[in-house]
């Protein structure tokens, strides 16, 4: 029979060896990344401007039908990383266009014209919190270093209305003022008024929106970056009533 000191041993090595192992898990805890926890997207009210972007670049096999549903297309899409964003080149059997691209988590948008002729040209790609704030990215056709903004809404109750704005452009200068969204047809008008007014047509779709600016010549496209990697996307410019769609299978 074990004496009355080995029981009182053995239930002090167990308590401490538990104290031990609470200790542990709480220091652990303790330990997790609290901006992994609180940039988790939509629902937390902000979003992880890094989180999952898949590398773009190679060839795609494109298909895809005009803003009205018709008139179906094939060809290629060449996508470059160039840093900051991507260079888009298309080549259908309708025509040529290229672009820059810019891309925030599962979504990538392009601002894109004939080729030679998108200067003047931008994009800019809108990810949405929960809260109903926007935070962007904005790149210049030509250029591939981008410029970041935030929208914080001040009137309305959905996607479009009036918000507060403020940024930093692309060549570090930073910027404020207001934007405002309104529905026009199928997409959206965006009129910014900052140091640098700017007017631009665009899509909503989910938790992303994009706009192009630069005038009629310039068109957008807002694709879904697949788990595949292919691309699902629309496209359209400010004379659009409806949106092409187009899909992108990578080679």
């Amino acid at each position: 029979m074990q004496s009355k000191n080995v029981r009182r041993g053995r239930r002090f090595i167990f308590v401490l060896t538990s104290a031990v192992a609470a200790f542990l898990v709480v220091s652990s805890i303790s330990c997790i990344r609290t901006d992994l926890i609180e940039n988790k997207g939509p629902g937390s009210g902000r979003y992880d401007m890094q989180s999952a972007e898949r590398e773009l670049s190679g060839t795609y096999n494109v298909t895809g039908t005009d803003e009205n549903g018709n008139d179906a297309y094939t060809g290629s899409l060449s996508v470059n990383n160039q840093g900051d964003a991507y260079r888009f080149r298309w080549t259908t059997n309708h025509d040529r266009h290229e672009g820059v691209g810019i891309q925030i988590g599962d979504s990538v948008a392009a601002s894109y014209a004939s080729t030679g002729g998108g200067a003047g040209c931008g994009v800019v790609l809108y990810k949405i919190a929960s809260d109903g704030s926007l935070n962007g990215r904005i790149a210049h056709w030509g250029e591939y270093t981008y410029g970041t903004e935030q929208a914080v809404r001040t009137e309305g109750t959905g996607f479009p209305g009036m918000y507060s704005v403020t940024g930093r452009a692309a060549d570090g200068k930073e910027y404020k003022g207001t934007l405002k969204i309104t529905k026009d047809g199928s997409g959206y008008d965006f009129e910014w008024k900052t140091d640098k007014p700017y007017v631009a047509f665009g899509i909503w779709k989910g938790s992303s929106a994009a706009a192009s600016f630069g005038g009629t010549k310039c068109g957008f496209a807002l694709f879904s970056v697949e788990a595949s990697g292919d691309l699902d996307g629309r496209w359209g410019g400010q004379k659009a009533i409806t949106f092409g769609t187009e899909k992108g299978k990578r080679q």
